[in-house]
């Protein structure tokens, strides 16, 4: 052992192992861990190996992964559309548009696009409208999104530019609100939207797709994730331009972490296109990799559109919306698996999950032959016979438990007690055996993963409440919590013979932490802080800023 020559010999550092075998150096070379164990076996550290990296006693865990976001989206949020997260008014709502619009220079006839606000956080709870929105311009369209992006709000120009009017319907999955003189409030609600996102100009420029690629990479890489799942297809028009950026930069080897594509579906012709695009799931380059055909199936419980069993309790005419039909959710799951397509199916409520599960059951000797694991993704409100069915089929459940911050001051209002046996209900799938994966669905939420593992512990949002936790027989362990984010997302991009742990042969990604989460006390876990990460046994060094005015031209 004293004899091999490594590219990197990292030690003096605290490794976090799964089955407790103490770690005391990583030997890397060629981006694996090569070698691993106690000091006591290198005759001479020094003579081991190119470069000896001294990790000053830092407690050092595995390469964190996010099982699902929208990459784009985020970062497209952060360098071009105003923020309204966190806003606790209206006034503050028009206050940062206005500012906005300034700063930026828009133009009359400009779109303005924002996302991030929630109505909850108002003190009447109630959606902005387009009346407050002409207040903010009558010369620009206004397009913004809420938090969950199922729901938005426009102005009277956007309105008007896109035909929208009293006589205006939408029955296919989505709901234009009106007034009551039948006047469009300027809410719309899932497949809605499109009749205003269809006439938003596109980004038809691939440099400008790389540039916030790399945007958002840094900034996931800055906070310790070293893989993330991207739903990024549904925001570009031309998937074949998104798909160029991404190869592109896989094949410059200019990727910090690494990315696996989930491919975002609507309709039977965009499988087609995917696979005319030479895609299947699970194939390779560098540090890209195809994942699994990604399709919607209801929407978001703050919107009151995710579809459940019996109807909201704060809205009894209410059961939440559909996307597609049934048969239209079957012939895509068929299709997708057919294709050499895994699937993973966005669904939050009991009713959408359902329908998902059934779907599945019905193809499960076609998903099992081609050796595909299907997930479905929220998983927010279940049932024992839905536990029963995740477990039966061998279904993974892809989690975000950092929801639970934002979401469980309203959830009893919505579902009523009752239904709170079997929300946001970690704890249940685990102890079915049910395998899960962690991820953000950032930019709805923060993509920072130790918070992810403290809402998962905790219950709890970042103020520490509720005080004892949300359902805190719901909470994960710490060792639960940390394999949601390493070794269970592994699994599920059929990744676990490469990553989520620290075994020979695995890729040397992996991080150090400010405190060792175990030693520490769980209320302490959120402000544990990244202080490096590590990818393919390289230390990740984030740039001032990638953003130029030549890049977003």
């Amino acid at each position: 052992m004293g004899k091999k020559k490594f590219e990197k010999l990292y030690v003096n550092g605290n490794f976090y192992s799964f089955n407790e075998k103490k770690i005391e150096y990583l030997g890397v070379s060629q981006g694996k861990i090569e070698a691993m164990g106690s000091l006591n076996d290198l005759d001479c550290i020094h003579e081991c190996a190119r470069e000896v990296i001294d990790l000053e006693g830092k407690s050092v865990y595995p390469g964190f992964t996010d099982a699902h976001l929208h990459l784009i989206a985020y970062a497209q949020k952060k360098c071009h559309e105003v923020s309204l997260s966190d806003c606790t008014s209206k006034e503050d709502m028009v206050k940062r548009i206005k500012v906005h619009i300034v700063k930026n220079d828009i133009q009359p006839g400009e779109w303005v696009i924002g996302a991030g606000w929630n109505q909850e956080l108002f003190q009447d709870k109630s959606y902005p409208d387009r009346h407050l929105l002409d207040d903010v311009t009558v010369e620009s369209p206004v397009f913004l999104i809420r938090t969950c992006y199922h729901i938005c709000v426009v102005n009277s120009v956007a309105l008007k530019e896109c035909g929208i009017d009293a006589n205006t319907s939408f029955q296919d999955g989505g709901k234009i609100d009106k007034d009551q003189q039948g006047e469009p409030t300027g809410v719309l609600r899932e497949n809605a939207m499109s009749l205003v996102t269809n006439q938003i100009p596109s980004i038809h420029s691939k440099d400008k797709l790389k540039a916030l690629i790399l945007e958002g990479c840094q900034d996931l890489a800055s906070l310790g994730i070293t893989t993330v799942h991207a739903d990024d297809f549904s925001f570009i028009e031309d998937k074949k331009m998104l798909w160029q950026a991404y190869e592109e930069l896989a094949q410059e080897n200019a990727l910090p972490l690494r990315v696996i594509l989930q491919l975002r579906v609507a309709s039977l012709e965009d499988i087609v296109e995917y696979k005319d695009m030479g895609m299947k799931s699970w194939m390779d380059i560098n540090r890209l990799r195809i994942g699994p055909v990604k399709i919607i199936a209801d929407g978001s419980l703050g919107s009151r559109t995710a579809a459940l069993e019996e109807a909201y309790s704060d809205d009894l005419n209410n059961r939440g919306i559909l996307l597609n039909s049934e048969k239209e959710y079957d012939e895509m799951i068929s299709e997708s698996f057919k294709n050499n397509f895994d699937m993973c199916v966005h669904a939050i409520g009991d009713r959408a999950m359902k329908i998902i599960l059934n779907n599945y059951q019905k193809y499960k000797k076609l998903y099992k032959k081609k050796g595909f694991r299907p997930s479905i993704i929220h998983c927010q409100i279940a049932s024992e016979e839905i536990l029963e069915k995740f477990k039966t089929l061998d279904i993974i459940a892809n989690i975000q438990p950092v929801f639970v911050s934002s979401d469980w001051r309203i959830i009893e209002s919505r579902v009523g007690a009752k239904r709170l046996k079997y929300c946001y209900s970690w704890k249940k799938y685990f102890e079915k055996g049910i395998k899960c994966a962690g991820s953000s669905d950032a930019p709805v939420e923060s993509f920072n993963p130790i918070y992810g593992i403290h809402a998962a512990v905790n219950r709890q949002d970042l103020a520490g409440m509720p005080k004892d936790g949300w359902i805190p027989e719901e909470k994960l362990s710490l060792k639960e919590a940390i394999y949601i984010f390493t070794t269970g997302a592994a699994f599920l991009s059929h990744e676990e013979d490469l990553k989520g742990n620290f075994e020979i042969g695995k890729y040397a990604d992996f991080v150090v932490l400010s405190d060792d989460l175990f030693e520490i006390n769980e209320e302490q876990i959120k402000d544990v802080i990244v202080e490096k990460t590590i990818v393919g046994g390289n230390l990740f060094t984030k740039k001032d800023s990638l953003r130029t005015a030549e890049d977003f031209a």
